[in-house]
C-alpha cells in the first residue's frame, strides 16, 4: 500500500455509531481537536515562510533557519532526536495514542473501530518518516541553500503538512464519539 492509498478517504475504514453514545461523549471527544491545533498553527506559520519566499520577500536561508528553529524542528540537534520540542510532543501523542489510547478503543470497541484504530498506527508510522525525511531536507537547507534545496524541502513539507491535516481529520472524526463513550483520558 502507498502513501496515497493510506490517506484516501475512500479507502480508510470508517468507525460505526456507538449504540448508547450520547452528544456529551461527542463533546469529550472533541478535546482531540484542541491538541490537533496546536500542530496545525506549526505547520501555517511554516507554510505562510514559505510563502514569503516564494513571493520574494524572504530567503531560503531564512526559511532554513526559522524551520530549524520553529517548535516543529527546532532544538533538533540540541535535544538528539528528530525534530525537537513539538517532534517530541507530536512523537509523545502518537505513542500515547498507540500504547495508552488505541488499547483502551481496541478491548471496549468492535471491529469497526479496530480496523479505524490499526489504519490510523499505520498512519502514525507514514507520519514519522515523513518528518525524518523533513529533517534531512531542512538539514541539507542549511548546508546549501539553493533552489533545487528548497524546492525539496518545500515538496516535503506540503507532503508532510497534507498529510498531518488528513491524519487529524480522521483522527477527530472516527474516534470522537469512542473517546468518550469509553472516558479515554488524554
Amino acid at each position: 500500500m502507498n502513501i496515497f492509498d493510506i490517506f484516501d478517504e475512500n479507502k480508510r475504514p470508517k468507525a460505526p455509531p456507538i449504540p448508547g453514545a450520547t452528544p456529551a461523549h461527542r463533546t469529550a471527544g472533541k478535546k482531540l481537536a484542541m491538541i490537533h491545533g496546536m500542530h496545525l498553527a506549526a505547520l501555517d506559520e511554516t507554510q505562510a515562510m514559505m510563502e514569503r519566499v516564494v513571493a520574494g520577500e524572504r530567503q531560503v536561508n531564512e526559511l532554513a533557519t526559522q524551520i530549524n528553529s520553529m517548535e516543529l524542528m527546532g532544538n533538533y540537534r540540541h535535544f538528539g532526536n528528530l525534530c525537537g520540542r513539538e517532534c517530541q510532543f507530536l512523537d509523545f501523542h502518537h505513542t500515547s495514542e498507540d500504547n495508552e489510547i488505541f488499547p483502551v478503543l481496541n478491548a471496549n470497541g468492535g471491529d469497526g473501530l479496530k480496523q479505524v484504530i490499526a489504519r490510523l498506527t499505520e498512519e502514525h508510522l507514514v507520519v514519522h518518516e515523513l518528518l525524518e525525511s523533513l529533517a534531512t531536507t531542512v538539514s541539507d537547507l542549511l548546508d546549501k541553500p539553493g533552489p533545487d534545496t528548497f524546492a525539496r524541502t518545500q515538496e516535503t513539507f506540503t507532503l508532510l503538512s497534507r498529510v498531518v491535516r488528513s491524519h487529524f481529520d480522521y483522527e477527530q472524526t472516527e474516534l470522537e464519539e469512542a473517546l468518550g463513550f469509553y472516558a479515554v483520558p488524554f
